[in-house]
């Protein structure tokens, strides 16, 4: 509970580096005509597909797949979305697919979830859908792919094609759920993003129908209109079943044709709605919008016809490869200008985008520095697309993106057998495309790398400049400004204009190599002892200056390592008021670059290399964590090494933090969720270091205060180094040993503060009442029960309560969602962590406001209800089952392993709890939950209610 520092916010500051070594390629140049004739025509799918027909239309596609074992993963797409809807009809394509869960020919309302749970399959998590534009998407991923199973999902997915249940008081309820969802998604960003549509695209189909729909059009709907609908769309000659999994094609395609071979169109099919275009010959426009809730910002599109690029081929490829070229080069300059001197905005980009078939933007963001350099920040981006526009990219900045272009694949090739089932039908399923939206194509690994590199010699500087001309191209500007007190739009015509008439500076320049500072940390050390420990299976080695190793060599993910390095006791050995900036300080060190070499110096050092950095704080350590590939497991562990060895706390990204800061707390106002956490936080522990503080405190954090809270444990804390991945034991000691086994030794140390704070729950707390900010149709309730601190002598216990919150969280969905039809996702969460804050079992349910004291008083009857002992067998294993299997497959991950092994020589008991929990967690029974339910469910919880602000009304003056 309290403050967390949104992971978006850092995203919004740092650059997706991607990169690879410098290897020899040729990336320009003239193809021959041997590599002409290889590169024309369409690119066929992978022979490895099965692909069919049935007699009724229904096209399916099949592939067999062992990753995970004995795993299924089932997608029925209807190529019908919002786009086909009526004008009093919008939102009905959506409610349709949430009928899909309501009610069928195979299962009557109120059985579907529990029946799929008893299987396994847990609603939300394997059972799920989508609607957009041009496409229903149903999902099932299948752990255990058994006949049942199979039959189990055969039968759902086939009536969702011709059997759906549409009873009148079904939809009613259902009327409140997709509100709700609505509902959920209200507030200034989507007010604002409703302008912005209509102001870039005006007349357009698309931006008009949202898949969620219309409040008006939502409340019209019935089962007449339910049924119109879906005779018109839910078609076979309208639809794909995609089936991939560790099973027989043979007996698949056995199974298709078995449970859809039945299905018949009713009456004519739908007519598709006919596209709209947009207006190329509109003059430059200008959008201003005082956002006080929003961030800042200034956008500039130009507007074109969309264009289909037709089935994939070699031309479509070369397309998309020259775009995303010029893109990367363009943005790359862009984030370097960010981190200039006194730069006038914290970030800048490219980004290309359309509506659906209709219409094509380009457009470049740019946030400005402050409001007040808005102007700045417009002329300096518009110089840097005047540079591009005048003298193009650089032969550099295109070998650097083909190589990364071609590592990332050649990884792909690597990985090609480990690729999980899921990811395979979701991949197949974006190969079909909707209509007159073309598909991205399926071939595999290898022949995707075979075509790149035929493609490659094509990307000379003319022709990345020419694509970067043909989309930069079209309307005139369309200028949207935001900011809490923005310009007149004559004032934003003006500074665009005098911008666009800069002279356009000099070419941009390659950066200046320089040497990477951090090959050599001395002597390597010695391994003082090796272990091997049987259960679950790794080796753990003990290096001469006390740097402990766990290690596994796997190959679940090919051509893949994570190292997580574990150093002092986070919390514990903090001063309370160091917690939050201490967060903050986490969040921003990868940025902060290394003593020798600032960020972004090391992104041109080394271009294409995969490496990551993260540094996390926990209750009990802090915990900094890399990903990468054999070929650069030396590089990546220099540089972790060297962040414990000379960590650089530079200021770069100072500016576009304090920025980010800004507009952050611009947005928490608007957030019930965030209000209810700081709420309670504030009623439960009044003046608590770890509640959001105020702007201008955290804005006065800096570099040094980061480098003076992080600096102990960094510097003087022992290590724990675990690596996971594929690698062999001889390789990864000999890179730990030359790394972290040479930094001087560290000898144990215990930091932990008598002082440090944690979150203790007094003996009762009276209901809270707050405000947000936000749309006022958004209101929140949570009830939240106080735990226990936990620790290793009550894991039972806290297993147990797992499972109750699972009992529960199945039970309120029943009478939240389906019964009241009073919110989208009710949600229950515990947490419960060892010797730290006290833990609790919170409900949560976002609804309307008018609907909060309803929803209260349903979540209090059943939670009441529980604790009374109203459980049973079929609702415990609905709750245990599916995640049960889901724990089948767990082992097959580095994730896994990672999560297992990290930390395991500081609290060995950690081993045991990974190991035993299914076991645990089987043996768990009834009576275990039930008394559970009546200790911890029986007291009041505490309530808080989250209502909108209500803004006075202020009469106008008559004069």
């Amino acid at each position: 509970m309290g403050f967390r520092l949104s992971g978006a916010l850092v995203a919004a500051l740092v650059l997706a580096v991607v990169g690879t070594a410098r290897v020899s390629a040729q990336v320009v140049g003239t193809p021959s005509a041997a590599e002409a004739a290889q590169t024309s025509g369409l690119i066929p799918i992978d022979p490895d597909v099965r692909q069919g027909v049935l007699p009724n239309g229904l096209r399916y596609v099949v592939l067999a797949n062992p990753r995970p074992d004995g795993a299924a993963s089932l997608r029925l797409l209807i190529k019908a979305g919002s786009f086909e809807e009526a004008d009093d009809e919008r939102g009905i394509a959506h409610f349709l697919e949430h009928m899909a869960f309501n009610g069928t020919r195979n299962f009557p309302e109120g059985t579907l979830q529990a029946r799929f749970a008893d299987a396994g399959i847990a609603f939300g998590r394997d059972q799920n859908a989508r609607t957009s534009g041009f496409a229903t998407v149903y999902t099932l991923d299948v752990n255990a792919a058994d006949d049942a199973r199979l039959d189990l999902a055969f039968d759902w997915l086939s009536d969702v094609a011709d059997g759906l249940d549409f009873d009148p008081e079904a939809i009613e309820r259902e009327k409140g759920v997709v509100l709700a969802e609505r509902d959920g998604r209200l507030g200034p960003a989507w007010d604002y993003q409703q302008r912005y549509q209509a102001f870039i695209a005006p007349g357009l189909r698309g931006p008009a129908r949202p898949a969620i729909g219309e409040v008006e059009d939502i409340r019209r709907i019935d089962a007449a209109r339910l049924t119109r609908f879906r005779n018109l769309w839910y078609r076979p000659d309208n639809a794909v079943l995609v089936v991939v999994g560790d099973l027989d094609e043979a007996a698949i395609v056995a199974r298709i044709e078995a449970a859809f071979g039945g299905w018949r169109a009713t009456g004519e099919g739908g007519v598709r709605a006919a596209a709209g275009t947009p207006d190329l010959s509109r003059p430059l426009d200008v959008m201003v919008a005082a956002e006080r809730q929003q961030g800042t910002g200034i956008s500039l599109c130009r507007v074109q016809p969309y264009v289909r690029q037709g089935p994939d081929s070699f031309s479509r490829r070369e397309f998309y490869i020259a775009r995303s070229m010029w893109l990367s080069i363009a943005n790359r300059r862009l984030a370097r200008l960010a981190q200039g001197d006194n730069p006038p905005l914290v970030n800048a980009s490219f980004s290309t985008s359309g509506w659906l078939r209709e219409s094509a933007y380009t457009c470049l963001t740019v946030a400005p520095r402050s409001d007040q350099r808005w102007r700045e920040a417009l002329d300096a981006a518009v110089d840097e697309l005047h540079r591009l526009e005048a003298h193009g990219v650089r032969p550099d900045e295109i070998e650097r993106n083909v190589l990364a272009q071609q590592k990332s694949s050649a990884e792909a090739v690597a990985n090609a057998g480990t690729r999980f089932s899921s990811a395979l039908a979701n991949a197949l399923l974006s190969s079909e495309g909707g209509h007159e939206v073309d598909g991205a194509g399926f071939v595999s690994p290898a022949e995707s790398l075979r075509i790149y590199d035929l493609i490659a010699p094509r990307m000379t500087p003319e022709r990345v400049n020419a694509a970067f001309r043909a989309d930069w191209s079209g309307s005139e500007p369309l200028i949207a400004v935001t900011m809490p007190a923005p310009p007149t739009d004559r004032a934003v015509r003006g500074a665009w204009r005098a911008a666009d008439r800069r002279r356009a500076p000099p070419p941009s320049t390659a950066p200046a190599g320089e040497a990477w500072a951090y090959a050599d940390f001395g002597p390597a050390s010695a391994v003082a002892s090796r272990e091997e420990i049987a259960e679950p299976g790794f080796v753990r080695l003990v290096f001469a200056n006390g740097v402990v190793m766990n290690f596994k060599s796997v190959a679940f993910t090919r051509d893949s390592i994570q190292i997580s390095v574990r150093f002092g006791d986070g919390v514990r050995e903090l001063d309370p008021a160091d917690q939050n900036p201490a967060r903050f300080a986490a969040q921003f060190f990868a940025v902060g670059g290394l003593g020798r070499h600032s960020y972004m110096e090391m992104t041109d050092l080394f271009p294409g290399r995969r490496y990551q950095q993260s540094l996390a704080l926990w209750s009990d350590t802090f915990v900094m964590r890399g990903s990468t590939r054999p070929a650069d497991l030396e590089l990546q562990l220099q540089m972790l090494a060297a962040a414990f060895a000379d960590p650089g706390f530079r200021s770069d990204f100072d500016s576009v933090r304090a920025t980010n800061v800004a507009n952050l707390y611009r947005q928490l106002r608007t957030d019930p969720g965030f209000i209810a956490s700081e709420s309670l936080l504030t009623a439960v522990q009044p003046g608590s270091p770890r509640a959001l503080p105020a702007r201008e405190t955290v804005l006065s954090w800096d570099q040094a205060a980061f480098r003076r809270i992080l600096s102990p444990a960094l510097s003087g804390a022992p290590l724990e180094v675990t690596v996971v991945g594929d690698v062999d034991e001889a390789t990864a000691v000999r890179l730990v040993g030359a790394t972290f086994g040479a930094l001087p030794p560290r000898p144990p140390r215990d930091a932990r503060r008598a002082d440090a704070w944690f979150l203790r729950y007094p003996e009762r707390v009276e209901p809270v009442l707050a405000e947000h900010e936000g749309s006022t149709e958004r209101g929140l309730v949570t009830l939240t029960w106080p735990l226990f601190v936990g620790s290793p002598e009550q894991r039972r216990e806290q297993r147990v309560l797992s499972l109750l919150r699972s009992v529960l969280n199945n039970r309120i969905r029943d009478e939240v969602r389906e019964k009241l039809g009073a919110s989208y996702a009710p949600s229950v969460s515990i947490s419960l962590l060892d010797n730290a804050d006290q833990g609790a079992l919170q409900v949560s349910v976002e609804t309307r406001p008018d609907q909060i004291a309803a929803v209260r008083a349903a979540v209090v009857e059943v939670a009441a209800l529980i604790a009374a002992g109203d459980i049973d067998a079929a609702q415990l294993e609905a709750a245990r089952r599916p995640a049960l299997d889901a724990a089948l497959t767990e082992r097959e991950t580095n994730t896994w392993w990672l999560q297992t092994l990290d930390g395991s020589s500081r609290d060995p008991r950690s081993l045991r709890d990974a190991l035993d929990w299914t076991d645990q967690y089987r043996s768990l029974t009834v009576e275990e939950v039930r008394a559970a339910a009546a200790r911890w469910l029986s007291t009041p919880p505490i309530v808080v209610e989250v209502r909108p602000k209500v803004v006075p009304v202020v009469a106008p003056v008559t004069r």
